[in-house]
């Protein structure tokens, strides 16, 4: 009985580090999923405020195009857009803002990278409709 006490009390350290690994181990292994998918949860809160964001700003220019063009007719005026092989998705979004199809650029950047379609993006020469959301843009730019 006493080798044995005399062995806990010489590993004593050792033990308890083993005991604490455990334990980290054990929670990391019931956690790993709730830890692997906040960045997709991330992401997705971000294009939700994102959206909201230009969905509030998209009423606002609604309204007021709506009350400025009251006696325009109804087909939505359509802006060209080029789009070089070069251009990255922040150039892309200067180009949207220039032309008055997106208020805020770093918006539009941050829902085409949540929503994984940088690196969709098309080259070409794009018809927008005016007051298209970020998601209508979205979809002509890469499809």
């Amino acid at each position: 009985m006493r080798k044995l006490k005399d062995f806990f009390y010489d590993k004593n350290d050792i033990i308890i580090v083993l005991l604490i690994v455990a334990a980290a181990a054990f929670i990391i292994y019931n956690r790993i999923d709730a830890i692997m998918d906040y960045p997709e949860i991330y992401a997705k809160e971000a294009a939700e405020t994102a959206t909201k964001t230009e969905t509030a700003e998209e009423t606002d220019q609604t309204a007021q195009a709506t009350e400025s063009s009251a006696s325009e007719s109804a087909a939505p005026e359509a802006v060209s857009i080029t789009i070089d092989d070069a251009d990255t998705s922040s150039s892309v979004a200067a180009k949207l803002q220039e032309a008055g199809l997106i208020e805020d650029t770093g918006a539009f950047e941050t829902y085409v990278g949540s929503a994984g379609k940088a690196s969709s993006i098309r080259s070409g020469t794009f018809q927008i409709p005016k007051g298209s959301s970020s998601e209508e843009i979205l979809n002509i730019i890469t499809q």
